[in-house]
């Protein structure tokens, strides 16, 4: 991805590169072209073969088919990335393909893990970073970052017909109950995003903790994005 493509798609992501140095940009933002091109994959409402499409692709990174373009691309980052890991990424990513209705604090984690602690672990390897403990601290901040995520755009999936908010935390609310919420519904819609927002900062507090882990410019660069990220859930918590 080039670096005008990153500022256009990732604000948060071409700010904080700024911090790296020119190897470890490079890497990166092949990884984040990557993560990016499976989003935008399968939010394509206008696409009929996207979930065939994410299928193929899982399928050419579990059996390491470098024939396969995306398969290449990701084969080619330096240094190698786990491509069991960018299996369990593009398997979040394709239940993104159906409409989503949470069900329970467990399974929302269990998507958010699938869908960024997987990234903290994928840059984990960009950074040469093995150490366990390091890659537990990861996989919390990408969790923290999705859960700011989801609580911001409660509203914009609703209109995608998704609901994210478990219903554990907020009853059964559609979609459209969530875009036109009566009184009581509004209430149960804050507290659920109340709850994600306490679990993203335990978990920021966790991901900052292992920026220790890192090279000193990725160190800086890290904690960029997530401070940003972080700032987006104070604004969203009022």
């Amino acid at each position: 991805m080039s670096e005008q493509e990153l500022k256009e798609h990732g604000k948060s992501f071409h700010f904080a590169s700024f911090f790296l140095s020119r190897v470890h940009f490079e890497s990166a933002a092949k990884l984040y072209g990557i993560c990016r091109r499976l989003d935008d994959l399968a939010d394509k409402n206008d696409n009929p073969q996207k979930e065939q499409q994410l299928q193929e692709i899982l399928s050419a990174i579990r059996t390491k088919n470098f024939s396969h373009q995306f398969a290449n691309e990701a084969g080619q980052i330096t240094p190698e990335i786990d491509l069991d890991v960018l299996a369990e990424l593009i398997e979040g990513v394709a239940g993104d393909i159906l409409d989503v209705r949470m069900r329970s604090e467990t399974e929302l984690l269990q998507y958010c893990y699938q869908v960024a602690g997987t990234v903290g672990l994928l840059m984990c390897d960009v950074f040469g970073v093995h150490n366990p403990e390091a890659r537990h601290h990861a996989v919390d901040l990408g969790v923290a970052m999705q859960l700011t995520n989801i609580s911001r755009d409660v509203k914009e999936d609703a209109e995608n017909n998704r609901r994210y908010l478990p219903s554990s935390l907020v009853g059964e609310l559609s979609p459209s109950e969530i875009l036109s919420p009566t009184h009581e519904q509004a209430k149960q819609i804050k507290a659920g995003v109340a709850w994600l927002l306490e679990q993203a900062e335990i978990r920021y507090e966790s991901g900052f903790a292992g920026l220790p882990f890192l090279p000193p410019r990725a160190r800086l660069a890290i904690l960029v994005a997530g401070l940003l990220y972080r700032e987006i859930g104070m604004i969203v918590a009022g």
